[in-house]
């Protein structure tokens, strides 16, 4: 009887000490807030690219949960750096969580109750400033007066009807957030209502950005690009 006691006593620890070492961990706002500040946190925010623009917490990414490649995404990033990741409320979240573990992901935070609770506790978002668009045709001088507005210009050649450059927008506002007191400055121009700038500069695909320094044309991104990638091209020509 006593063995019988003993073993049904180390399989009740070996369950507790199991519990004690998961890799999933549910946070409310405030010990969310504090984890998120660690260097090594993945921070991502899974909600839609229009919900991101609205607001978010600051130094997330935006990889949005509906999008079909969302699995694809997410499995890039480093599954050893613990991930903190957040929706509005806590539903998407909730799905991703399991299908990010079962990936193989260490070590994931979750915010309860997400974006809902972490305001109606006092918590802050970022909003970020929205590049300014082009209301008018922009001539071949007036540009060239823009290009050489800040150290680094980036310009964003787009059209309201095509929806990588839908896509990109959210990330281009952030950027711009961000870098608003660094002298870089983001421009977006509509093809269709700058179309004689547009042929003069040779602009054939869309979203294309264009990247200035000091009125210098340093290097051009093709179709929708991540946030890192832009802002690696940003931090390059700063130096």
């Amino acid at each position: 009887m006593k063995n019988i006691l003993l073993v049904i006593s180390i399989a009740i620890l070996s369950v507790c000490n199991g519990c004690n070492t998961s890799k999933n961990e549910i946070l409310g706002s405030k010990e969310f807030s504090e984890i998120i500040k660690q260097k090594e946190i993945q921070l991502i925010d899974i909600r839609t690219p229009e919900e991101f623009s609205t607001g978010y917490i600051e130094g997330a990414s935006n990889i949005d949960f509906y999008d079909p490649a969302f699995f694809e995404k997410m499995t890039k990033l480093d599954k050893k750096r613990p991930l903190a990741i957040y929706c509005k409320s806590e539903g998407r979240t909730k799905e991703a969580l399991k299908m990010l573990a079962d990936a193989g992901f260490e070590k994931i935070y979750m915010l309860k109750g997400g974006l809902l609770s972490w305001e109606h506790d006092g918590y802050k978002l970022v909003t970020p400033k929205p590049v300014e668009p082009s209301t008018k045709s922009i001539s071949k001088a007036e540009y060239d007066k823009l290009i050489n507005s800040a150290k680094i210009v980036i310009v964003d050649f787009n059209a309201t009807w095509c929806k990588p450059c839908l896509m990109l927008k959210p990330i281009l506002d952030k950027i711009s957030t961000n870098y608003a007191n660094k002298n870089v400055k983001i421009l977006a121009v509509d093809v269709d209502e700058s179309k004689a700038l547009s042929n003069e500069l040779e602009v054939n695909e869309i979203p294309l950005l264009l990247f200035y320094k000091d009125g210098k044309l340093m290097e051009q991104m093709i179709g929708f690009n991540p946030e890192e990638t832009i802002v690696q091209a940003i931090e390059k020509y700063l130096k």
